[in-house]
């Protein structure tokens, strides 16, 4: 069977054992890994087709895992996968393709099986069943649940850390409203800024800031803020295994390993110094006019201390 991203919600999945994720959007990717894993309610293990291709049917130690009630997930594939499928006896597999289209071999295979769901990723609003999944265990008022599905309808990242925060914050007032309902975008342009920022490379983040401008502080304030709360939140996994399944935002499986490098390169108390940098340098560029040279400075400023050059 083949759906849209947006009809997972309505879609049985536990009839499937195997799901194929294609389309262009990573961010969609994403949700659509997070909502099955939390179907499931069952770990993540990742893997790639070369594991998978050199396992032999007689040797299915490769998916132990996956047969004591873990979710396979095979990312990225490619056509050599279908020859293997037979051999995947149990579990439950999750393959990915960001290069495969709707009218490739991958796509029409697992549209045509009984047991397999081809779930087509592609640039998507939250619609309002995806909402109602991901605020289920939060006990908020109807009329602020519907502020906030207005404001972050096109915001899924901006919407997930907006209710770790909520989380956090326990009964919302009328009067606080306002605070919880300012969207930010996310941008890849970003991308070089916030990597260099969690593996403390100076050269990198001062590179990055060349391509920043006036109009792109507040967003950039905020994804360093929405990184630096999602590296703080792992810090006491820091000497253990870290339960990427359970993370509330979830972390993308292709930033996992980064995120393990800045765990070894940060301490708790700097983080939160970094936060309160961050949120200090918001508000003087909401309440005060900073200005994009004037913040880039602060943050410049910065580097010596907290990336420790």
């Amino acid at each position: 069977m083949k759906i849209n991203f947006p009809a997972l919600f309505q879609t049985p999945v536990q009839k499937y054992r195997f799901f194929f994720i294609f389309g262009n959007d990573k961010d969609v990717f994403e949700r659509a890994i997070y909502y099955l894993q939390k179907t499931f309610k069952s770990p993540l293990i990742i893997t790639d087709e070369k594991e998978v291709l050199k396992a032999s049917p007689v040797q299915p130690s490769l998916f132990e895992d996956s047969l004591s009630g873990g979710i396979t997930l095979v990312s990225p594939v490619t056509d050599k996968i279908l020859t293997q499928l037979d051999t995947l006896n149990d579990g439950i597999y999750i393959f990915t393709s960001e290069k495969a289209r709707a009218s490739s071999k991958l796509v029409t295979t697992f549209s045509a099986s009984a047991q397999s769901l081809a779930i087509a990723s592609y640039a998507s609003p939250v619609t309002t069943s995806e909402f109602e999944f991901l605020t289920r265990e939060t006990d908020l008022a109807a009329p602020f649940k519907g502020l906030l599905f207005k404001a972050y309808q096109n915001d899924y990242k901006g919407l997930l850390t907006t209710l770790a925060k909520i989380k956090l914050y326990g009964d919302v007032p009328e009067s606080d409203y306002a605070s919880f309902l300012d969207p930010s975008s996310d941008s890849d342009d970003l991308t070089p800024l916030l990597h260099g920022f969690l593996v403390r490379d100076a050269k990198k983040v001062t590179d990055a800031f060349g391509n920043l401008t006036d109009a792109d502080l507040i967003p950039t304030l905020r994804n360093l803020t929405r990184t630096f709360l999602t590296l703080f939140e792992l810090m006491p996994h820091k000497n253990s295994s870290i339960p990427w399944q359970t993370m509330t935002p979830p972390v993308f499986f292709k930033d996992q390993p980064l995120y393990q490098t800045a765990l070894t390169r940060w301490k708790q108390s700097e983080i939160q110094q970094m936060l309160e940098s961050f949120l200090s340098l918001e508000r003087k560029v909401k309440y005060s006019g900073f200005s994009g040279s004037q913040v880039k400075q602060s943050l410049l400023l910065s580097l010596p201390e907290f990336l420790g050059k």
